[in-house]
């Protein structure tokens, strides 16, 4: 199976999501984490492999910009279309609070040249809702559980 942690960047609550979920846990801003805030991660579009949990299902995370339902709706209707067996794909949006800011500031970073104001600024905002992903991740959990 292929798991997709869905937000608004793939380099920042997703990322978190995806590593937590994996068994990583970031120390306090999130410095540890290969990828978080990268922006030349974010800007090449592609999934980011973060790895393989237990069960050997891949793991990765995803940036879609500002509609991560319509994107989730999209992806797992697109891997309907292409003949993906049911269950071998889960796409689990990530939301917080900041979200909208993260994704702006990505795309400022972008244009202007990142400096130590986009990793800050990001880490903080992050940081602040660690406890909101990681509850997000313990549902995703619980549904394994179930089936």
């Amino acid at each position: 199976m292929k798991i997709i942690f869905l937000g608004t960047t793939g380099v920042h609550q997703a990322l978190v999501a995806g590593y937590y979920y994996l068994g990583f846990r970031p120390e306090g801003d999130c410095k540890n984490l290969n990828g978080f805030a990268d922006l030349e991660m974010e800007i090449c579009g592609f999934p980011i492999l973060l790895g393989q949990d237990q069960k050997g299902n891949m793991v990765y995370a995803l940036g879609c910009e500002t509609d991560v339902l319509m994107m989730k709706k999209t992806i797992e209707q697109l891997a309907d279309i292409l003949g993906n067996e049911p269950n071998q794909l889960l796409v689990l949006p990530i939301s917080i609070p900041g979200e909208k800011m993260l994704l702006w500031l990505t795309n400022i970073a972008g244009f202007t040249g990142a400096g130590k104001w986009y990793s800050f600024i990001s880490r903080f905002i992050v940081k602040k809702n660690l406890l909101t992903i990681f509850n997000q991740v313990k549902q995703l959990q619980k549904q394994f559980i179930r089936n």
